[in-house]
């Protein structure tokens, strides 16, 4: 019986897929059940004329089916890893359709395109995702070459929710992971109006969970997320968990930030949750 449930968006079924291969990865080392999701398209019906509606319909519908019939592929690539799952299909907006389909998972895996230095962040599939699915997503860049994923694992760890939020979801992997290294930073500071609050102790945490982990004081003199993914090269990490946008997406967009920088720039999958 499967004890955690894995959702991967498989953007292309023609050919291997980069993002389901790491959720099998990931699913081997979680006894998780996987399933995976292909949106189809639905096309521009709603700027068709009346001429062409019918055939754009068409091509709407045999898109659907098409993916529809990959459903005894999967089957046998999940057979052949020796993992269950299942092959999902829906059609039209792809962040509405992950979303949804996210509602009874615990984890979410998509594959993100490398974009220009200059290019905005926060706006495309995989970041909307991480807002709107409610659960951890993995964010596999189609520059990582994975060998293996959460054998060797990078906590970046400021203290933040979003970065508690990360670390709780990625606590079954951690316990399991061979390395974890956690790069502590500096605490953010309280926007509320109380004093004398509780020190967040990961490493009592981590102590009482089951979970190995080396602690590094982490500290930079220019750009955290470069500072984050020199330290995972460093160590090999298959693996980077962290908290996601602490400040707002407008602000990455004009300032820079460790998420912006690593969505950009990392060939490391990253554990994110926001």
């Amino acid at each position: 019986m499967a004890r955690f449930d894995i959702l991967v968006h498989v953007r292309r079924y023609e050919g291997d897929s980069l993002a389901a291969t790491v959720a099998l990865a990931l699913a081997r080392r979680l006894d998780a059940h996987v399933s995976g999701l292909h949106v189809a398209s639905l096309g521009t019906v709603a700027y068709s004329t009346l001429e062409t509606v019918v055939f754009q319909v068409q091509e709407a519908d045999d898109l659907y089916n098409a993916a529809l019939a990959q459903r005894e592929d999967w089957a046998r690539r999940l057979a052949a890893a020796g993992i269950e799952g299942e092959w999902l299909v829906a059609q039209g907006e792809p962040v509405e359709a992950i979303c949804h389909a996210a509602r009874w998972c615990d984890l979410v895996v998509a594959e993100r395109p490398q974009l220009n230095a200059d290019a905005p962040v926060g706006w495309g599939l995989v970041s909307r995702t991480v807002f709107g699915a409610g659960v951890p997503v993995v964010v596999v860049p189609e520059t990582a070459k994975p060998a293996s994923v959460g054998e060797r694992m990078l906590v970046a760890w400021n203290h933040s929710r979003e970065a508690a939020r990360a670390i709780h979801g990625a606590l079954p992997l951690l316990r399991k992971a061979q390395q974890v290294l956690v790069l502590d930073g500096a605490e953010q500071t309280s926007l509320v109006g109380a004093r004398h609050l509780p020190a967040l102790d990961l490493a009592a945490y981590f102590a009482r969970h089951g979970v190995n982990a080396e602690f590094r004081p982490f500290t930079v003199t220019s750009g955290y997320g470069a500072g984050i993914l020199d330290a995972a090269h460093a160590m090999q990490s298959d693996l980077i968990v962290m908290g996601v946008w602490g400040h707002s997406r407008i602000a990455e967009l004009v300032l820079g930030g460790a998420t912006r920088h690593l969505f950009q720039h990392s060939d490391v999958p990253l554990f994110v949750a926001h």
